[in-house]
């Protein structure tokens, strides 16, 4: 109320002209006491209750008169007010005893009297005590009890802005922070046009208070901003409140040195020691940012300050509790002491062992990614050793497979090339023939091992060329079903089914054929008695289905999963290099089919194989 005692002479000096000293004086004294009570009230709703009376305003008005008269007219409503005016004066001056007095006499005059307002306010006083006076438990309890009182009241709003403000700055004391935006956004909810400028000042500035806590700092610079149109207007106690939340905005963004630069402007204003609560706390704040700064020896000044602060504050209100504090101040900075001087030996040990640390388990896991490699390489070789011995032993049985087979129609030819050169006539013509015949049989055997020998090499090389182009499936099966029939002397029915009377296909026909050729002659072969049956089907609207099903020895299951590995063979003592069904699957796979002995069927030996009617590179299945 820093116009108060302004006011008060100008006042006096009108009203000194108007009225003469005479018996009019009585009706002078309570148009004063009505004008100057109103004024204390409306300042302190408009600086939601920043604005408070010093000891010479509370002289000058003879503020003691104004209660004694306002009880005895009973006004109480106006009583309670200036009541409550008067404890949180005594709370901003330091004089917390007289606030404890004045606010236990406050509740229990209006308790007695049934008023709820002013039991309203006299609650909100008692939790302004406890909050001056470390009490944050019943200083919630309180307010919390005041809301809801003021809650019930209509036409209140003040009170509730006030409280609610009060909340705030509780709950963000005690860092309950869930609690304090809550009674912020209720705060919020007052239209800005019914609020004072000091209202809205000071609600920018708990507004940004509680996103300074939340982390938001740029939203609380953005409330801080719209203070500063309103600086120059702002009472002390409004004012001190932008200095700190300005320092701590400089804090949370590491501008540390503006941040102490403000507090120290905090500081050395002429209100700083307005409201003595707020000043401990600044100073105490202002210690911790010495320490954040690494400035340890003016951090422990700072402290010095803030304990001599206490003690000259309070020793006056408090002897018994500044005693105390005093005792567990001094103990706090002995103890501050010695943990200065065990910092750097404890930074120091800590610092060793998290290195050392370190170190081990660096140690720790290059040893094991060592000993994982050498499993991992131990591991690869004997794979590839066994790979090796596999390899060796197949080499062997097929170089030991090709001499037999080499050999054996290269003897016939031979032997009986020579037969038919000689001058010998004891044969007859027909024999002749029958030894050109054999002669032909063998060389088609000779050629044929040759050639697979050939084709596998050019698919282990990637240098096999596929001619791609429509073809009538149908009629490519019936031509190698009429090759073997004719190239081979069967004993038993070689037979070729399908219901389809044609099915084109993208395929390269010679290959093909030479799967189909293949499977049948293996399957002669391994057929004595009964039949061979090559089929043809859809297996989807996309995909022919191809199987050829004998009735002869069959395959044990132990020999199904390996029969398509090169130079594998049924019988070691049968023809053939063991590299034909290794053809079949390779030609299958490049036409994107699929190859495999159906284990369901068990009266013989039946091989199937898929083929896409429709022809996809590499490529285009990436796509």
């Amino acid at each position: 109320m820093r116009n108060l005692l302004k006011y008060l002479v100008l006042h006096i000096v009108c009203f000194g002209c108007v009225f003469p000293l005479s018996a009019g004086e009585d009706s002078l004294a309570e148009v004063e006491r009505a004008t100057i009570q109103d004024e204390v009230i409306s300042a302190f709703h408009n600086s939601m209750g920043f604005d408070y009376l010093t000891k010479e305003e509370s002289s000058a008005i003879n503020l003691d008169s104004i209660l004694n008269y306002l009880e005895s007219t009973k006004q109480y409503n106006t009583y309670f007010e200036l009541e409550r005016i008067l404890i949180k004066s005594y709370l901003f001056r330091g004089e917390i005893r007289l606030a404890i007095d004045w606010s236990e006499q406050m509740y229990s005059k209006a308790s007695a009297l049934s008023h709820a307002l002013g039991t309203a306010l006299a609650l909100n006083a008692i939790s302004e005590v406890y909050s001056y006076t470390g009490r944050n438990q019943e200083a919630g309890s309180a307010h919390v009890q005041a809301l809801e009182m003021f809650d019930q009241m209509s036409g209140e709003g003040i009170h509730v802005r006030m409280l609610l403000l009060e909340l705030v700055e509780h709950n963000l004391r005690i860092r309950n922070f869930t609690e304090a935006a809550y009674f912020m956004t209720r705060l919020n909810r007052f239209p800005a046009d019914s609020l004072s400028e000091q209202e809205q000042a000071v609600r920018h500035i708990f507004n940004a208070y509680c996103q300074l806590f939340k982390g938001s700092v740029k939203t609380a610079r953005q409330h801080l901003d719209e203070v500063e149109h309103l600086r120059e207007k702002l009472i002390p106690g409004i004012m001190q409140h932008f200095l700190i939340a300005e320092a701590m905005y400089w804090e949370r963004i590491g501008e540390y040195e503006k941040s102490l630069t403000t507090y120290d402007a905090f500081l050395h204003t002429d209100y700083a020691e307005i409201n003595s609560s707020l000043y401990k706390e600044v100073l105490q704040d202002k210690a911790d940012l010495l320490v954040k700064m690494g400035r340890k020896e003016e951090a422990y000044k700072q402290y010095g300050l803030v304990f001599s602060y206490i003690k000259s504050s309070f020793e006056k209100n408090y002897p018994k509790e500044i005693d105390q504090l005093t005792t567990r101040f001094q103990a706090d900075r002995l103890t501050y002491q010695n943990e200065r001087d065990r910092l750097f030996s404890y930074r120091f040990y800590l610092g060793g062992i998290i290195v050392c640390t370190l170190v081990l388990f660096l140690f720790l896991y290059l040893s094991w990614k060592k000993i994982f490699r050498l499993q991992e390489s131990k591991h690869s070789q004997e794979v590839m050793i066994r790979k090796a011995e596999r390899a060796i032993q197949k080499k062997n049985m097929f170089l030991s497979n090709m001499s037999h087979e080499v050999r054996t129609p290269l003897n016939a030819i031979v032997g009986f090339s020579a037969v038919l050169a000689s001058d010998d006539d004891s044969f007859d013509e027909e024999s002749r023939k029958e030894f050109c015949e054999i002669i032909k049989v063998n060389s088609f055997q000779l050629l044929k091992l040759i050639n697979d020998i050939l084709d596998f090499s050019d698919f282990e090389n990637d240098n096999i060329t596929f001619n791609i182009r429509p073809y009538d499936a149908v009629k490519l099966c019936r031509e190698a079903s009429e090759t073997v029939s004719a190239s081979r002397k069967l004993e038993v029915e070689l037979r070729y089914d399908t219901e389809l009377s044609e099915l084109m296909i993208d395929t390269d026909d010679a290959r093909l054929r030479q799967v189909l050729i293949n499977l049948l002659v293996n399957a002669t072969k391994f057929t004595k008695e009964g039949s061979i049956v090559l089929k043809l089907e859809l297996s989807d609207p996309n995909t022919a289905f191809f199987s050829v099903t004998d009735t002869g020895c069959g395959i044990p299951l132990e020999k199904q999963g390996l029969i398509f590995e090169r130079f594998e063979k049924l019988n070691d003592f049968a023809q053939g290099s063991g590299l034909g069904l290794s053809i079949c699957q390779l030609i299958v796979t490049y036409m994107r089919g699929r190859i495999w002995v159906d284990s369901n069927y068990t009266q013989g030996a039946r091989f199937c194989f898929t083929h896409p009617l429709k022809y996809k590179s590499k490529g285009e299945d990436a796509v």
